[in-house]
């Protein structure tokens, strides 16, 4: 489906806008679930967002068996979130932005990257010429590892964060491959929310939490290209979600046991990506 097509077919999103109904009790994201399929289960911790194990059987709305997520015996269950109106784009604040980067001066100060580098160092991030001039690039195409860079520009809980990107190649045309915006990122837990473009052409918002990163509900198909770029917008504020792209929603979702507090970042896993413009504001 091509991204006009989606959002022409934005009434046929209605149930998805008004709230989804794969969340596990207390609208909490499931670690296994994605649309009723298991995450891959070599390397949970390195988030495969899903395998093609097929559906569960479940109707949204309705308790089904998971696997024991809590580690208490007790499986998950799912619920409707509360029905809405379709999400607008929230204006930014009188204050204006936090965080306003093009990367025009061919550097990346305020930038920092997970895992250990030299000193300096962005690792696999780097500020490069591209055809809409200086942007960040990552650019290795990397199946079994997350890579992200972060902002470490200090943003309140209630944030608006954006990006101006494109996805250059996918390891595979598959949900597993994504190029990631977060907002609130804990560079330190390794913990934040993200709205993933992958490798099927669909959308997520994901809850990543010490490294492992859990669904609501299954993706949403719009069309997503590698080569076309994108204003995707996440914003997180109290207990919702909502995503959007090129200005239209496309995702929302509520989490009744929110992360507290973080930062913007980029993140790549089976995918590499430009950037030319991020954003941050808070409210």
């Amino acid at each position: 489906m091509s991204v006009s097509r989606a959002f022409a077919a934005l009434p046929m999103l209605a149930p998805l806008l008004a709230g989804v109904g794969c969340s596990s009790a207390g609208g909490s994201p499931c670690t296994y679930c994605d649309g009723g399929k298991t995450d891959v289960t070599r390397d949970i911790a390195e988030d495969f967002p899903a395998s093609e194990a097929g559906p569960i059987g479940e109707t949204a709305g309705e308790a089904v068996a998971r696997p024991d997520e809590a580690g208490d015996g007790r499986p998950p269950t799912t619920r409707d979130t509360p029905p809405g109106e379709t999400p607008q784009l929230t204006p930014i604040p009188d204050g204006g932005y936090l965080l306003l980067d093009d990367f025009q001066t061919g550097a990346a100060p305020g930038w920092e990257v997970v895992g250990e580098t030299p000193s300096g160092s962005l690792g696999d991030w780097s500020v490069i010429l591209g055809s809409s001039g200086s942007v960040l690039s990552e650019g290795v195409l990397d199946a079994d590892t997350w890579h992200i860079a972060y902002a470490t520009a200090a943003i309140g809980p209630d944030q608006i964060v954006e990006a101006r990107l494109r996805v250059i190649d996918f390891y595979a045309e598959a949900p597993s491959y994504v190029a990631a915006l977060f907002a609130r990122y804990d560079s330190t837990a390794d913990s934040g929310y993200f709205v993933a473009l992958r490798g099927d052409g669909s959308v997520i918002v994901r809850r990543r939490d010490h490294g492992i990163s859990a669904s609501w509900d299954s993706g949403v198909d719009v069309g997503i290209r590698a080569g076309v770029w994108y204003i995707v917008r996440l914003e997180v504020i109290g207990h919702a979600l909502n995503a959007f792209i090129d200005g239209t929603p496309v995702y929302s979702v509520i989490d009744d046991n929110p992360l507290a507090s973080g930062g913007i970042a980029l993140g790549t896993l089976g995918a590499t990506m430009e950037v030319d413009r991020v954003s941050a504001a808070d409210l």
